[in-house]
């Protein structure tokens, strides 16, 4: 059977979109659409600005009935903008020999099912730890809307110590719609409902947990939630982050510019084909803005998780994405 690359290159994007798509609206949901993982759409340049009206302080005044004439300092109408950042991603070069295809009678188009199946899973988990670094990162730079337990009496998090973090909202506390936990931080919660004898979780069906608010939990093992105490390649955590968000705290926000090639190389025992794919997306965190001098564009991973490359232009804490826990 002759290989056609066109329609391997069309067989790779299309199973791969049909996946995402369906799964977007899928996590999305499970999330309180708290973490927004958006269709594609068309972002130009770098960055993308958004410009919201700032919240207009000393909005109502008293007034002297019985003396009209004094002047009124006027009040400034002002706009903040908001910018997300354009991250780039793209896969290493994946390498297989249509012989071993055809050997077995079988199409070198069935790499094509694989590689797409593979490649919308790892699409969703970067974008999700992506998002997740950029919220530490913005968070964590936010100290109005961080709690600390990792120097008072009770170190681990508890049903308490989420309702504590929760309360940096204030009056607007119920706005919080899901938590984003380490498996550690999860298991911790656990143990302190079956201790104290709190009825908060359906262990029946573990893929949807609230607490007792109706926030959802999402547990995943995502690097950002960790905070290393020693370096290497298994490296020991000191403590974890925990986020409360609200709706729509991260839009992930796809630029459908996905492309791939596909090149043949010869001089091997068999004919190799080698693929590689391009892509990129937009990040942008509610009441936050990207830094666009010191951040830069393009940025790396560390950029992303660097505080100083989030600024909050939210003049309310309670409209920005969240509150954050650091627990041990």
């Amino acid at each position: 059977m002759a290989f056609d690359l066109v329609k391997f290159n069309a067989q790779v994007y299309t199973a791969m979109t049909e996946t995402v798509d369906q799964q977007l609206e899928a996590f999305n949901a499970a999330s309180n659409n708290a973490l927004m993982l958006a269709p594609s759409n068309a972002n130009m340049g770098d960055f993308a600005l958004e410009a919201s009206f700032k919240l207009i302080s000393g909005l109502v005044r008293r007034r002297d009935v019985n003396n009209g004439t004094d002047p009124v300092t006027p009040t400034r109408l002002q706009q903040l903008k908001a910018a997300s950042v354009k991250v780039a991603a793209g896969t290493p070069p994946i390498t297989f020999e249509p012989a071993q295809y055809r050997w077995i009678l079988d199409s070198p188009e069935r790499a094509a099912v694989v590689i797409a199946e593979q490649l919308a899973a790892a699409m969703l988990q970067d974008q999700l730890n992506t998002a997740v670094r950029g919220l530490v990162a913005a968070l964590s730079g936010n100290a109005d809307v961080v709690s600390d337990i990792t120097a008072s009496t009770v170190k681990t998090p508890t049903i308490a110590t989420l309702t504590a973090a929760a309360s940096k909202f204030g009056d607007r506390v119920s706005s919080l719609a899901a938590w984003i936990v380490h498996s550690k931080t999860m298991n911790d919660i656990w143990q302190d409902a079956l201790k104290n004898g709190q009825n908060l979780f359906r262990f029946g069906d573990v893929a949807v947990m609230e607490d007792q608010f109706g926030r959802r939990f999402i547990m995943s093992d995502i690097p950002a939630l960790m905070v290393p105490a020693t370096t290497g390649e298994t490296p020991t955590p000191a403590a974890y982050y925990a986020l409360g968000l609200v709706p729509q705290a991260a839009l992930v926000e796809p630029n459908n510019d996905f492309d791939a090639t596909m090149v043949d190389a010869t001089g091997h025992q068999n004919i190799q084909r080698t693929y590689q794919a391009e892509w990129s997306y937009n990040l942008g965190l509610l009441g936050y803005t990207w830094d666009m001098a010191s951040g830069g564009s393009s940025p790396t991973d560390a950029a992303l998780g660097t505080s100083a490359n989030w600024k909050k232009v939210a003049t309310s804490n309670k409209d920005t994405a969240g509150v954050l826990l650091k627990s041990e």
